[in-house]
């Protein structure tokens, strides 16, 4: 964290330090952002315990538009990992937790936003069933205070289109992480964003859903295929407009 706020020293951006020791775990995040466009504060972490283990949700923030005064809820997320002998158990409570905790501000037409790395993909049961979290715009319009939308179903697939020219290429790249998982699988979307109903037609902010993607850009896609570098994953990029 100290190295970040040096880095940043003489710039406009603040950062919001949200790591502490929770149980034998801890919350790991933080937050970078322009002061002079939005307020960012902490509301609180969401967290259950089970059989004496603290399972992390995620950390909720306020985030408002200082030019239109508007509110979102964003909340982040860090589950439990695949190596975790426990961590699909515990996936699934964080999952059905989270759920469950916002589930009034869904029903208020709140401007939800919920993302991080959730170990996950996004056709697992945890974000299908426990986040009720869907590719499908059709049912998100439908049932705006109860799915969630998940613009990452487009990250699976990679954006290499093979063809004879290709025939050399040792890397298709595709979602945000790269490791070879049990079933011979190098490449994950485990990073993604999600967004409530309201951003999909029920309000005048809206997801702008053409920015989506992960940003494989250098000096990035160069360090998560080294396997000597810090970067094992990638960022990934929303944007939400505001127009009637």
């Amino acid at each position: 964290m100290d190295h970040i706020q040096t880095f940043l020293r003489g710039t406009y951006y603040q950062v919001l330090p949200l790591d502490h020791q929770v149980g034998q775990t801890r919350f790991d995040a933080a937050v970078i952002y322009d002061p002079t466009r939005v307020s960012v504060s902490h509301e609180g972490d969401f967290k259950r315990t089970e059989r004496g283990q603290v399972i992390k949700l995620g950390q909720a923030l306020q985030v408002v538009d200082l030019k239109e005064r508007d509110e979102f809820k964003l909340i982040l997320c860090h589950w439990a990992s695949k190596i975790n002998p426990h961590g699909e158990s515990r996936r699934k409570l964080a999952a059905q937790g989270l759920y469950d905790a916002v589930r009034d501000d869904m029903r208020n037409n709140e401007h939800i936003i919920i993302m991080g790395d959730f170990n996950a993909s996004p056709y697992d049961n945890v974000m299908l069933e426990g986040l009720n979290a869907t590719r499908c715009h059709e049912a998100v319009r439908k049932h705006p205070t109860e799915l969630f939308y998940n613009p990452f179903w487009r990250s699976l697939p990679s954006k290499e289109v093979y063809n004879y020219t290709m025939r050399d290429n040792l890397y298709f790249p595709s979602g945000s992480l790269r490791y070879k998982d049990p079933y011979g699988q190098y490449w994950h979307a485990f990073d993604q964003i999600l967004f409530s109903g309201s951003f999909l037609g029920q309000s005048d902010w809206h997801l702008n859903e053409s920015t989506t993607r992960t940003l494989f850009d250098e000096p990035l896609g160069t360090g998560v295929l080294d396997n000597t570098s810090i970067i094992d994953h990638l960022p990934i990029v929303c944007e939400i407009v505001k127009h009637p």
